[in-house]
């Protein structure tokens, strides 16, 4: 049976150990939580004004990376909503920004429709106004996945690494070479003893199996336990994101199963 242990966890990054699921699982979980798992992104931009010295085009596509806070219990997918695709309150929400120079515009200056639905960060610089310069625009924001355009992924940085198993036979000579020649200080002489203290931090680079000369470390890298670590961008809580791949997943699987039954029936 599958377990989870949060080894560090804010309302930016979580670090985790999975155990008891194979390489293909935690790789499939990886894949999900940066591709499939919609958030809210700026898909278009009208602007009416603009006397400053960006291009409009390059203000679109800086609007449209600023991270929005999501709730997808709110809005529904374009394709999902009755509105057929055509654009309304339960699937797109507009934001406004009518401000004048001299000033830094930053993301808190977009004023939203929704006041659930704004900007992760409010200090994200947009562009810098000199004196008399304008800016008015409006823009809307719909739900989208990764597998689309980046700016619709929720984790910024997801990784995995298989946590192996060190063992230290009775034939070391505890001379310490394996301590010197470990980069990440996987290991640690206590009282003459040569100890495995962070096993976490090892990255399976075996420099100290070929520096052992009493070929006394043994390394199984092949366990079933997985540390994890991600970054999100603000629109969703870690546990959240890995909440709603996993039933992504799960539902991928059902359609899947579903669609294989009908096959072995005909």
């Amino acid at each position: 049976m599958a377990s989870i242990q949060i080894l560090e966890i804010n309302k930016l990054k979580v670090k985790f150990i999975i155990e008891g699921v194979s390489e293909v699982f935690a790789n499939s979980l990886r894949r999900a939580m940066i591709s499939m798992v919609p958030t809210l992104a700026v898909d278009f931009v009208d602007i009416y004004m603009n006397s400053g010295l960006m291009y409009d085009e390059v203000l679109a596509h800086r609007i449209g990376l600023i991270p929005l806070k999501t709730d997808l219990e709110k809005y529904n997918l374009k394709e999902k909503c009755t509105c057929s695709g055509e654009g309304c309150p339960s699937c797109q929400v507009s934001l406004r920004l009518n401000v004048e120079g001299p000033k830094t515009v930053y993301s808190g200056d977009l004023i939203s429709d929704d006041p659930d639905t704004i900007p992760a960060f409010d200090n994200i610089p947009i562009v810098k106004l000199k004196e008399g310069q304008q800016l008015m625009l409006e823009a809307t924001a719909r739900l989208g996945f990764g597998t689309e355009h980046s700016k619709y992924q929720a984790v910024c940085g997801c990784g995995y690494k298989i946590i192996p198993e060190i063992t230290i036979e009775d034939s070391c000579n505890n001379c310490g070479k394996c301590v010197e020649e470990c980069p990440r200080d996987v290991f640690s002489s206590n009282n003459g003893t040569i100890e495995v203290t962070d096993i976490y931090s090892c990255s399976l680079c075996y420099l100290c199996v070929k520096v052992c000369e009493e070929n006394a470390i043994q390394i199984d890298e092949n366990t079933n336990r997985f540390l994890f670590s991600f970054e999100v961008d603000g629109s969703m809580t870690p546990l959240k994101v890995i909440k709603v791949a996993l039933n992504q997943l799960k539902e991928r699987f059902a359609e899947f199963t579903e669609k294989m039954e009908k096959l072995s029936v005909e």
